[in-house]
């Protein structure tokens, strides 16, 4: 199940399926409140990425995806669920602090650049949050920095793996199944 939540809270117009668009309530989505979980529209199954040994490790584990980039999203998304998981996602840092204890995930996979406030300050954040739940959750980062970005920067920071983007289905799973023990 995919959770997504415009910046002010409210569903996304890009994640309705196109025929609901014209002529409803839900077109000024970002105005109207989120009322549960939605599943986004997503192309032809030749688009997604779909692991070519979907682990069992992922069954029933709750990630928080937070991206700014909605095909980034809808990519984690989709990989993670045939893994099992149970996705939510957010589009930027504080959006993502202001659902954490709503959506209480059990890790955290993170883009490091985005506008605003990027990766690095959703680690510090969630490492000095008041509630011990959110300060000791497992963080991984993926980013499309490549070799300026070094993993040893990353993984000094406090995040516990560092995946460069464009991430295979597979090695994503694998690193969420291992960050969260499974």
């Amino acid at each position: 199940m995919v959770t997504l939540l415009g910046e002010r809270g409210g569903l996304r117009a890009e994640a309705l399926p196109q025929r609901r668009r014209r002529n409803s309530p839900l077109a000024a989505a970002d105005e109207a409140p989120a009322s549960g979980p939605i599943r986004p529209r997503r192309p032809g199954n030749a688009e997604q990425p779909r692991p070519a040994h979907p682990p069992s490790d992922l069954a029933a584990v709750k990630v928080l995806v937070v991206d700014d980039d909605t095909a980034t999203l809808d990519y984690f998304s989709f990989a993670l669920e045939t893994c099992g998981a149970v996705v939510s996602v957010a589009m930027s840092a504080r959006q993502a602090l202001r659902i954490i204890t709503e959506v209480a995930p059990d890790i955290i996979l993170t883009d490091i650049a985005m506008p605003g406030e990027d990766g690095y300050w959703l680690l510090s954040e969630i490492r000095h949050h008041a509630d011990g739940a959110v300060s000791g959750l497992p963080v991984v980062a993926a980013t499309a920095y490549g070799r300026d970005h070094s993993r040893t920067r990353v993984l000094a920071a406090g995040f516990l793996d560092h995946l460069p983007k464009p991430v295979d289905p597979d090695v994503l799973c694998r690193a969420i199944a291992t960050a969260v023990g499974r």
